[in-house]
Order: C-alpha cells, then structure tokens, then sequence
C-alpha cells in the first residue's frame, strides 16, 4: 500500500531515513512469530534498527540525532510497523520520549543525559499506580514506586517517570517528571499479552533511589508562561509538547500495522479460494474487492486525518499562535479517529480471511492483535477522543486530562470554543 508522503514535504535526510525503514519491512516481517513468542525483539533486530539511525529520529542534532520534523516521524516508524508491530512500537516509543524529554528539560540536564550514553533511548510511564516519594535535600527520595506499561523498557537506556500517582495528580497543577537511569529501575517480567508481545511494555519498580534535583521537572501548568513569539528553530515546539505527545507515542504504529494489512490481504488474495464455494480466487469476488476498497480508504482516510492535524499544529508553530481549544480538541480527536479507521480496516480484512486467520502464526493475526492493543492505548481509544470532541462542540469543558494540560499551558480557558 503506498506511502501518501509527498517528496516535497520530507528533506533529503529524511527521505533516505524513510528509504531504509521501507527496507527494513521484509526483514522485520520474518521475525513475527519468533518476537511473538519470545516476548522480546531479538538483539539482532535492535542493532540493525541502531545502526540505520532509527532510534535518534526524535534526538537533538547538538546529542548526534536527526531531529526529524513530526510528519518525518510518523511515516519512518509507520513503515518499521509494516514489518512489525512490536518492533513499530518500541521505536515509536523511544523516539516520541527522546523528542518530548528533550523539549521538557532544560539544555544543561540534556547534556548530562545525552553525553553519557551514545545513544540515548528513552521509556516513559505518565502516571503511576502507586508512588511515595519524599522531597529531600538536593532532590527526592522514592521510597517505592511501581509504573504500568513501560514500552521498550528492555531497550531503554532512561525512564521518563511522573512521580505522582492518581490521587497525588488529583491535588496537583501538573505532572512531576523525573529522568532515571534504567540501571535504578526493575523491570517486573508482567506483560504476558495478546498484542504487542515484543515491546517489553513491562512494568517499572523502584525502591530507596535517590533522584537529584536537577533530573526533576515540576510542570506547573496553571503557571506555565507562553513562549516568547521571538524564539525559532527547535524551542518553538516547546509549548505544544503536551500536543505533540498526542502524534509521536501513539498512531504512527498503528497506522503502519494497518498499510500492513492491506498489502498481506492484497498479496494473498488471488491465490486464496473461500472454502465451501466456488471461488478459487478471493480476487475475482466482487464481496472481497468492497472489502478490500474500504479497507483502504479507511487507512487512507487515517492518514488524511493525521496530516490534517500535523498541518494545523505546524501553522500554528510557524506562526507562534495559540491553539483554541476546539484545536486542541480536534487534534486529538484526529488521532484517536485515525486509529479507529486502522482497527476497523484490520478488522474487515480478518473476516474475510477464513479459519486459518486465528492461527497465532497467521501474519493477519499477529496484526490483528497487535493493532487491537494499539488501539486501546489511552492516547488512540476512539470513544475518549469522540467523547471529547463532541463535549467541546457542545459547549462542555473537557474531560481529557491531557486536553485540560494542554490548554492550560497554552492559556486557552476551558470555555473558549473560537473556531
């Protein structure tokens, strides 16, 4: 299924980065079933995935990265996730968080950061389940600390970690962000899954680590200054982090397993016979070819929807202008939208794929799986992104966290509704 990216909306760079992902996919598809089982991507996998630089796409220039724009970012991994999902996961993950982190703390923290290490992959958990931390002299104590779904955990060289459980969030203006090195963190062996079995989204322990003042960030959102109009380059996205997490950590994966889909079901239809009738090629049947057409304008319909919100939030950024909140709002929604059209799209394909599709081996299955976890990810689930939407529309605040944040830090109040 064909990239939509145009040539002119990538650079040079770019575009060979998009190259080597494209072929990268016949590569990664072998490894389906042993990643599957395994629970784990093979460390041949990692280091071919290191060595073509696809895990410094969200990573400064000044730390070695190649600091790709946004929309660079989604096609690249989109097109390791044709190959496989949990591969297209954890590659989005490091690259989303290395992109985020480095836009949230301040440059003499990253130049600890990322001279130590010679390439810098971040996991990150936003909130945890249960979390007691005690401020000390020079920093703070986390006495114990334990963090659901840490993706690309095994990968990771840091953890981006909010030290705030759910009833400390509740009582505060903002999340509290620390930096830790792996080396203090246990990763607890949990994620015994359906979807995504690769991507290491174990859960995170800590026990008695001390953690310095200068790897925390506080965000206080009800205080957070709007960024000077005057500022250029890479600090213009600054204020629109908590946007940006909503296109970087969530669909690009998801949108690669779908184009994944359509080319497998593509591939194996003429060859493929529907059982108990007189069809022997899946191809030639008029039911099948809908199918397949709907299929693809929805992964199509996807795309358009997640360069929409691109397009609005890079105008804005050029612009150094505010989001209303019903951007805001939209922006959101495109993506949890977009990642319904996938599922849905994976979803017609498989019910038209026969008995032999539930077999853990079928390549349509483990896409199938994989892209029903995706999709239930907090970021991407349809009905929160709906709900919001239609609550804005309406006239109503909010009832998305992140959307309360983001509006917050860009000083929208909960009742503009601008169009």
């Amino acid at each position: 299924m064909p990239n939509l990216s145009t040539a002119n909306q990538l650079t040079a760079l770019e575009q060979q980065l998009l190259n080597r992902a494209t072929e990268f996919v016949p590569y990664l598809q072998t490894f389906g079933t042993l990643i599957d089982e395994e629970r784990d991507i093979p460390n041949e996998v990692i280091q071919k995935i290191s060595d073509a630089g696809l895990f410094k796409l969200g990573t400064p220039k000044e730390y070695g990265g190649h600091d790709v724009s946004i929309r660079a970012m989604v096609e690249i991994i989109s097109e390791v996730a044709r190959g496989n999902g949990s591969v297209g996961w954890v590659v989005q993950i490091i690259n989303g968080n290395n992109y985020n982190a480095s836009l949230s703390f301040p440059p003499a923290v990253l130049d600890l950061i990322f001279n130590q290490e010679e390439e810098v992959r971040f996991c990150s958990v936003l909130l945890a389940r249960k979390a007691t931390v005690e401020k000390v002299d020079g920093g703070y104590w986390v006495k114990e600390g334990f963090w659901g779904f840490g993706s690309g955990s095994k990968q990771a060289t840091h953890a981006l970690l909010n030290l705030l459980d759910a009833p400390a969030m509740s009582k505060s203006n903002g999340p509290t962000l620390a930096v830790v090195p792996m080396s203090q963190v246990t990763i607890v062996d949990d994620w015994y899954t359906m979807s995504l079995r690769g991507s290491a989204s174990n859960s995170l322990q800590m026990k008695d680590v001390f953690i310095p003042e200068q790897f925390v960030l506080v965000q206080d959102m009800k205080q957070a200054p709007p960024m000077p109009i005057e500022v250029t380059g890479r600090d213009q996205y600054r204020p629109y982090v908590q946007l940006i997490t909503n296109i970087t950590t969530g669909i690009s994966a998801i949108l690669g397993l779908a184009r994944g889909a359509v080319e497998h079901f593509v591939e194996k239809a003429p060859h493929k016979g529907i059982t108990m009738t007189v069809h022997t090629s899946q191809a030639a049947v008029g039911h099948i070819q809908y199918t397949v057409g709907l299929a693809a304008m929805k992964v199509e319909s996807a795309h358009l929807h997640i360069g929409r919100a691109i397009d609005n939030l890079e105008r804005h950024v050029k612009n150094a202008e505010q989001l209303s909140l019903k951007e805001i709002a939209q922006l959101q929604t495109d993506m949890t939208y977009a990642a319904m059209l996938c599922w849905e799209a994976v979803d017609l394909l498989v019910a038209e794929s026969g008995g032999s599709v539930i077999a853990d081996s079928n390549r349509l299955s483990q896409i199938f799986r994989d892209i029903r976890g995706g999709s239930n990810h907090a970021l991407t689930t349809a009905s929160t992104g709906l709900e919001l939407y239609g609550r804005v529309l309406m006239g109503m605040p909010p009832q998305h966290l992140l959307t309360l944040a983001a509006a917050s830090f860009l000083k929208q109040p909960a009742s503009e509704l601008s169009k």
